[in-house]
């Protein structure tokens, strides 16, 4: 066999060395995420683990999750909802929900199982009337990573560090409003991806000083 067919047979051997065992499963990551109050009493607002209550205004969160090719941007991590069960008055503010605290947890089972956590208050005022409300969750950081996966808050542009959750529908005695509290999830090659992709480097060093050789003596 010649230096030029040796070289090919070798480069595609490296090739297909590279490409067979790049782990695509390691890329997926997969999760879900529950929401929980700190139970107690904050002024005039009650919490329990599922929910916080004051003059008609509920708060409460839905879980959310999925499966996501990383890097992947503005993905679920679940939603506040809020609902107010008007009483006689048709125009209410309340900013009792100041001094609760939330904490969001994630947990991941693939690439690698693991759980973490952002948390920190919620402070600010629900109305039943769009303009008046000024509800945020401020979570002590942005970032969170669970083995080679990070995840980052999104938080709004004009408030940075903080997620705005919307009021309750100004309308009807049934009103929920959910605001999606989203993130970016990025991955990092695994130790054990680097090994599986050694050969095929190797492979292809090879091939670079064979054809350097071939050029010398040509």
């Amino acid at each position: 066999m010649g230096l030029a067919s040796l070289s090919k047979t070798l480069l595609a051997a490296a090739a297909g060395v590279g490409l067979a065992t790049v782990p695509l499963r390691s890329q997926v990551v997969q999760y879900t995420t529950t929401g929980a109050f700190t139970p107690g009493v904050f002024g005039t607002t009650t919490c329990t683990t599922t929910q916080c209550t004051v003059d008609g205004f509920t708060l409460s969160f839905t879980g959310g999750g999925g499966n996501y090719m990383a890097p992947t941007l503005n993905v679920d991590l679940g939603s506040f909802v809020t609902s107010y069960t008007p009483g006689s008055a048709t125009n209410v503010s309340s900013t009792a929900f100041t001094g609760v605290s939330f904490t969001l947890t994630i947990n991941q089972t693939l690439p690698t199982g693991g759980s973490s956590a952002f948390l920190d208050g919620i402070t600010g005022t629900l109305a039943y009337n769009p303009s008046g409300s000024t509800l945020f969750w401020s979570p002590g950081a942005v970032t969170t990573q669970i083995g080679s996966v990070t995840y980052t808050l999104i938080t709004d542009q004009q408030n940075p560090g903080k997620i705005g959750i919307s009021p309750p529908i100004f309308q009807g005695e049934q009103n929920p409003n959910a605001t999606t509290v989203r993130g970016n999830i990025t991955a990092t090659p695994e130790p054990a991806t680097m090994l599986l992709l050694a050969p095929g480097l190797a492979g292809l060093m090879i091939v670079g000083r064979l054809r350097r050789r071939s050029s010398k003596n040509a």
